[in-house]
Formats: C-alpha cells, structure tokens, sequence
C-alpha cells in the first residue's frame, strides 16, 4: 500500500508542472491510466512506475502526435497478430499494430505485456528488488527491456525523458 500511496501523492502533487505545453495533458491522461492499473489490476510487486509508463508512450508516440497514437491508440507501438484490430505503418504493410478503444486499453495492454512476457522477466525480477528495498532506479530498470526496441539509443531516449518528468 506503501508503494500506491507514494506513486498517487507523487502523481497527483506534480502533475501540471512538467511542460507549458499540450504535454502535461499527455503526461496527466498515461499516467492516470497507469496509477489505475497500478491500483486496480497488479498486485503491489508488479506496479509498474509511471514515470516509466508515460515515459515509453511519450518517446514511442511523439508525446501522443503520432498517427497510430490518434487513429487507433496505440501509445506503445505495440504489434498485434489479430485480423480485426489493428493499423498498417504507410511504409510496412507487413506490420500490423494493435488498435485500441481508449487510451488506458493501450496502457493497461503494455503494462500487461511487460509484466506477463516472459521477455521482460529480468524486468520484473529487478523491479521485485527494487520494490523490497524501497528504491526505484529507472537506469537499472530500462537497461532490462532488451527486447522493447532495436534503437540502440532508445535506452537513453527513454531515460533523458523520464528525467525531464523527475526534475520535479
């Protein structure tokens, strides 16, 4: 309870001093998704931290401008194999990405991916840890999602926003 109380009053008590920007309602709508999947859907050891959550949908959407973003709400570029739900790259016909009703389907899917993926095992091991000693490090935790990207920059994309949004 420890873990939701702090991840609610840190949350909520900073939400609209990030950006001067459209991006504030951005961070406000993930992450708010995020805490109700942290609250709700996990048990304590599986809560994602939102600041990671928001940080991932921001760099894999373009802070929610992308065309997959708004077309079909996917903020993760998540792939899908389905044949009813899902948008084409203009560029790659192959891939399908998956679509999605609302924004939180979108997050609640990627926090369900990282933490019943058998890819993210040592994600989920590390945050375990992590949660028993009472210290988050988003440096330690990003370098576990190997398999999320093949940008080999794409670690420290997702660590220079996840500072940006813990400055406060």
């Amino acid at each position: 309870m420890n873990h939701l109380c702090a991840t609610l009053l840190v949350f909520c008590s900073s939400i609209n001093i990030f950006f001067t920007d459209e991006r504030n309602d951005f961070v406000q709508e993930i992450g708010t998704c995020a805490v109700e999947y942290n609250a709700y859907l996990v048990e304590p050891q599986n809560r994602i931290p939102v600041s990671l959550v928001v940080a991932i949908a921001a760099h894999e959407s373009g802070w929610g401008k992308s065309r997959f973003a708004r077309k079909a709400n996917n903020y993760f570029g998540i792939k899908t194999k389905s044949n009813h739900m899902f948008i084409v790259p203009k560029d790659n016909p192959d891939v399908k990405l998956a679509k999605y009703y609302t924004v939180c389907d979108s997050v609640n899917d990627f926090m369900d991916l990282i933490n019943e993926d058998h890819r993210y095992k040592t994600f989920k091991d590390v945050l375990h840890e992590q949660w028993l000693l009472n210290v988050i490090d988003y440096e330690v935790l990003v370098n576990t999602l190997d398999y999320y990207s093949d940008d080999p920059k794409w670690k420290k994309k997702i660590l220079k926003i996840i500072k940006r949004l813990e400055i406060i």
